[in-house]
This record gives structure tokens, C-alpha cells and sequence, in this order.
């Protein structure tokens, strides 16, 4: 994620980034692997892995309550779905 912008555009950035290349793996990459590999559920562990580690360099930098807010509810209600 680029570091231009607040933390809601950095969270906006990943969350667009994990919902679209999950997208792309699930019509174009599992197809070609047998299914019983469940190669859509491999990449999803691999994407939430990856994102944990993002959200966690973001939330250890100093943060104002606004942004706390911001990323628990981001946390809670955005990352979810």
C-alpha cells in the first residue's frame, strides 16, 4: 500500500486490494487446480496472513483516538465482509 494518504485511505487500499486479487484468483487461478486442493481457501490464508501483518505495522505507530476508532471499526465491520 502506497504510504500516501490517511489511514482510511490505507485501509480503503488494502481492503480494494485482498477483495480484488481474491477475485481474480477464484475465476481465473483455482479453476486450473484440482478442487479438492481448495486452492481459493490456500490464497485466502496467505491474503489474511499478509493483511494481519499490514494492519498490525499500522496500528503499532502512534495513532490519535480518532484513528484507533477508525481501525477498530474497520477491523470489526469492513474487514469481515
Amino acid at each position: 500500500v502506497a504510504p500516501a494518504g490517511g489511514l482510511g485511505a490505507r485501509l480503503a487500499a488494502l481492503a480494494a486490494r485482498v477483495v480484488g486479487d481474491l477475485g481474480v484468483v477464484r475465476s481465473r487461478v483455482a479453476p486450473e487446480y484440482p478442487p479438492e486442493w481448495g486452492a481459493l481457501r490456500v490464497y485466502a490464508r496467505g491474503y489474511h496472513r499478509a493483511l494481519a501483518q499490514q494492519v498490525r505495522a499500522l496500528a503499532q505507530r502512534p495513532l490519535d483516538v480518532g484513528e484507533m476508532y477508525l481501525l477498530l471499526d474497520w477491523h470489526s465491520n469492513a474487514y469481515p465482509r
